[in-house]
């Protein structure tokens, strides 16, 4: 069954609103609103206001802490010489002063040394009092519950395991000792900070900002809980947006809903203005101190969370874990590839062994490497030059496109299609069909080739899983959410803004949606873009002896005795007349619209 949707108006909030993935995001102030909250509001130009004492610009802290001195009205209007009539000359004080003690970085979905904003802060912080051995600590929190109501897949938590040992050992080469705890609930993760900040002399907590729904409300939960500790400052950045939501608004303030205008002010900006691809240095180190005094936690072992059914050599060889490995693809891809990408990346003949994409979900590379790589590969230019370079930035624009209307529309990440009157759809939503679609038994090749890849590796081609989300949808009429949710469930670089978005770009519900009336026929995609069966055959077996034409629709193109002989299934539907179906049950609802 679908999932419950909730009454009109109901935005929910917090677990109970999103049971489905999480993905994250980071850097400054969020300053784009929500339906229902006030935006946050920017200084004249739109720079920060006056950090309190002993923070960054740019950073974020929580409500202010009790004993934190307040500018009042008076002194404001004094501060420029002007003095307005009937004040007092107030003498101008010195901002009380921060003692600063250990600090303290909470790495999320940002497992990486390099390109890392908030931790370089963090870095920073501590290296204030080096010469009082002070140190940076590093924290991740094990969440397998509010991991599950996001529908994260079991490989993917695999991979975050396997990445964040080697983030353990990047910066055990750096001194700085990394505190893993496990939360059995989600609101258990606030007690958890806490307690290491009580535990080791923190006064300074940095993170990357997260900006779905639950994580936004469990990260001010935190901020709310710290802020009362005495001395305890909290700094938080954005840090996966190549540009931050908070300068993508319309030439009169408001949210993108077309790509096309967000792509062209996204170039703009990352093609005039530097900061957009600066990338963070790395941290420097502890003092040497720190192996003795921390070593249980240098020598503690991550744990590891292999719950997935697929064989553990080959996941550890198709997406082997590290930093490392990741700008190693990176480069490979732009030497060798990425010129080439307008015309490559559909062919399905030559399918990516060298995924980077799960490397970018995870955080264990940063978007902003990507597009750095890829413009110095394009003479530093996004805007012209190579075709290939451009298509594959423009990938990575579409990733920031839909973080942002994830967060621009929060809807859209409480089970609800952002066009509302397409909830208005009645789907078939036949078990028995679903089922077919999941093991890759439809008795469409190049449907079933994209979903027993997904099975058997975690991974799909980007084109079939357009083709398969579209056949789900469109030939099988069953609602978007449940293949959204079954992707999610097995996808290494299940990314929930993203995922969410291409569902609902196939299912004509999400911003810039396909049409209604366009509908992929899966036979000519199939054709199209694996002629030479070559995808089929090795994702579909039965079919390795056929010709060309008949591996792409085997029912049709030989005789029944021979057919039978396969132990394929016949087509579930017709397409011609799922089609018509769909068509006639999408005009119904514009009727009603």
């Amino acid at each position: 069954m679908p999932p419950k949707k909730r009454p009109a108006g109901d935005e929910g909030n917090g677990e109970e609103a999103r049971k489905r993935p999480a993905t994250a995001t980071g850097g400054k102030s969020v300053s784009i609103s929500t339906p229902g909250a006030p935006a946050t509001k920017p200084g004249p130009t739109g720079a920060a206001r006056p950090s309190p004492a002993g923070m960054r610009p740019g950073a974020v802290r929580g409500t202010p802490k009790p004993g934190v001195r307040k500018v009042g009205a008076s002194a404001l209007a004094n501060r420029g010489g002007a003095r307005l009539p009937g004040t007092a000359t107030i003498k101008k004080e010195a901002p009380p002063p921060v003692v600063s003690k250990n600090t303290l970085m909470w790495f999320r979905n940002d497992l990486r040394v390099q390109d890392n904003r908030a931790l370089i802060e963090a870095s920073k912080r501590a290296q204030i009092d080096h010469d009082k051995k002070k140190y940076l600590f590093g924290l991740y929190i094990i969440s397998e519950k509010e991991w599950a109501s996001h529908d994260e897949a079991p490989i993917k938590i695999d991979f975050w395991m396997r990445n964040l040992e080697k983030l353990k050992e990047s910066l055990r080469k750096l001194n700085i000792p990394l505190i893993v705890k496990r939360a059995g609930t989600k609101a258990e993760v606030v007690g958890l900070v806490e307690s290491t900040i009580k535990d080791h002399g923190i006064s300074h907590v940095f993170w990357n900002a997260e900006y779905m729904v639950d994580e936004k409300a469990r990260d001010a939960k935190v901020k709310e809980a710290l802020t009362k500790l005495p001395g305890t400052y909290v700094e938080e950045f954005d840090d996966q947006f190549v540009v931050p939501p908070s300068d993508m608004k319309t030439k009169i303030g408001e949210h993108f809903t077309s790509f096309t205008a967000f792509s062209t002010t996204w170039h703009n900006l990352v093609e005039t203005n530097p900061k957009f691809l600066k990338l963070s240095e790395s941290p420097s180190a502890n003092p040497d101190t720190a192996q003795q005094l921390y070593a249980g936690f240098f020598s503690s072992i991550v744990p590891t969370l292999r719950h997935h059914t697929l064989d553990e050599e080959d996941v550890e060889r198709l997406y082997p874990a590290g930093e490392d490995i990741a700008h190693k693809r990176l480069a490979s891809f732009v030497e060798e590839k990425v010129k080439r990408y307008d015309i490559s990346r559909d062919c399905l003949q030559e399918q990516d062994h060298q995924a980077l994409s799960p490397y970018i979900v995870s955080g264990v590379i940063s978007s902003r490497q990507c597009v750095a790589a890829a413009r110095a590969a394009n003479g530093n230019k996004i805007i012209i030059g190579n075709n290939g370079v451009k298509a594959w930035i423009k990938e990575l624009v579409w990733r920031d496109f839909y973080r942002y209307i994830a967060l621009a529309f929060p809807r859209v990440s409480k089970s609800h299609a952002f066009i509302a009157f397409t909830e208005n759809l009645r789907y078939s939503n036949d078990d028995r069909k679903f089922q077919m679609w999941c093991q890759g038994k439809t008795g469409y090749p190049i449907v079933d080739a994209g979903m027993r890849q997904l099975n058997a590796t975690g991974y799909m081609h980007s084109r079939v899983r357009n083709i398969a989300a579209c056949f789900l949808v469109k030939d099988l009429l069953i609602n978007w959410q449940r293949g959204e949710r079954y992707f999610m469930n097995n996808l290494i670089d299940g990314d929930f803004p993203v995922n969410n978005g291409n569902w609902q770009w196939c299912a004509s519900t999400g911003v810039e949606g396909q049409p209604y009336f366009r509908i992929l026929n899966p036979l000519t995609q199939s054709q199209k873009f694996d002629p030479s069966g070559e995808y089929i055959r090795q994702w579909v077996p039965e079919l390795k002896n056929l010709t060309d034409k008949q591996a792409h629709d085997p029912y049709h193109t030989m005789s029944a005795k021979d057919f039978g002989k396969l132990a394929y299934p016949k087509p579930i539907v017709d397409h011609t007349e799922a089609k018509k179906k769909y068509v006639d049950e999408f005009k119904r609802v514009l009727a009603q619209k």
